[in-house]
């Protein structure tokens, strides 16, 4: 890249969540101009999340070259902040938005809850519902008229990767599981156990230690859950549980996400994971086929992100845009 090109006016998009924080730089014209992604940068989630959102940002600049006095918008989607006419309160709304207050970054800066970054890019500003799990979680749904409604607003939870894994450990410490499932070894090497015994004293010990430290303890062997989906039982009814409480949050949800059928979209590591999705997908359908389809993302949270900054800054983003912003999502998805 030229130095007149990284001179060119420019947003920048930001999904900040508890286990990564992804920075995205883009023209008025869609094209990506640098990325980065560092740690979470959801602050209930991790101590450290100023250093990681500010860190990711400063690289992204930096990738592609950027004077970030050019930036004329900003949209970031961060963990843990709070929607207006939510009653999931996690914290202090301008104290998280004080986390993009990067040095020389002086543009218009908007900061929301992460699901909403995530239901723009998944769905494209159609309404529909949105579901995100990874290190945390969400069912969000948005109108025809943009009111929004978390399922939490419903007194429900459906639960993330860690809450996965809770179901898992619960199972084995009360002998529901066949003693040959791979699944149980599995587990007890990554609590460093030698038997249930020890898993139990490793489930004890973690109950006083540092929060975030036990959140991802149990949200790291998430992903090890999903992958003997196919062979484990203990592994197929965690999962299935999990996909139930999910779907209920959907149907909770669902007259008023617009006219039917309305479309679901599953993001997040854990949401968007095969053995997931296909259990979440056959609850829904099982249960009113012409009320819920499940719909493929159209962009990730970092594209939602990048809609909103862009539109913030005056730019409509057509289809053109859209195929601009989604060429950059595979050089990212698999970090």
């Amino acid at each position: 890249m030229d130095q007149a090109t990284s001179q060119d006016e420019f947003v920048i998009g930001i999904d900040a969540g508890g286990t990564h924080t992804r920075v995205g730089c883009f023209g008025l014209d869609g094209r990506c101009l640098g990325t980065a992604v560092g740690g979470g940068g959801g602050p209930h989630h991790n101590d450290d999340a100023l250093q990681n959102v500010r860190g990711a940002i400063t690289h992204a600049l930096d990738s592609g070259r950027l004077d970030p006095t050019r930036a004329v918008a900003l949209a970031a989607g961060i963990a843990g902040v709070t929607r207006t006419g939510s009653n999931q309160s996690h914290g202090n709304n301008d104290r998280i938005a004080g986390l993009v207050d990067a040095p020389d970054l002086t543009c218009p800066k908007a900061v929301v809850n992460d699901a909403v970054i995530a239901h723009r890019g998944a769905l494209s500003g159609r309404p529909g519902i949105v579901v995100v799990a990874g290190t945390g979680s969400m069912i969000l749904a948005i109108d025809e008229d943009g009111t929004e409604t978390e399922s939490g607003q419903m007194e429900h939870y459906a639960g993330a990767a860690r809450h996965l894994v809770h179901d898992v450990v619960q199972r084995i410490l009360l002998g529901d599981h066949h003693p040959a499932d791979p699944l149980v070894t599995a587990a007890l090497e990554h609590f460093g156990a030698a038997d249930v015994e020890g898993l139990r004293e490793s489930v004890l010990a973690r109950s006083a230690a540092h929060r975030n430290d036990a959140k991802r303890t149990y949200g790291g062997f998430a992903p090890r859950v999903t992958a003997l989906a196919g062979e484990s039982d203990l592994a197929g009814l965690a999962l299935t549980a999990l996909a139930a409480r999910t779907a209920r949050g959907v149907r909770l949800l669902a007259p008023m996400a617009g006219s039917r059928p309305v479309p679901v979209a599953c993001t997040g590591a854990l949401a968007a994971d095969p053995s997931f999705r296909r259990r979440l997908e056959h609850l829904l359908i099982e249960t009113d086929p012409e009320a819920l389809t499940l719909a493929l993302p159209r962009l990730d949270p970092l594209g939602g992100a990048a809609i909103v900054a862009l539109e913030a800054a005056g730019i409509t983003v057509d289809d053109t845009i859209m195929d601009r912003l989604a060429a950059r999502a595979g050089s990212m998805a698999a970090v």
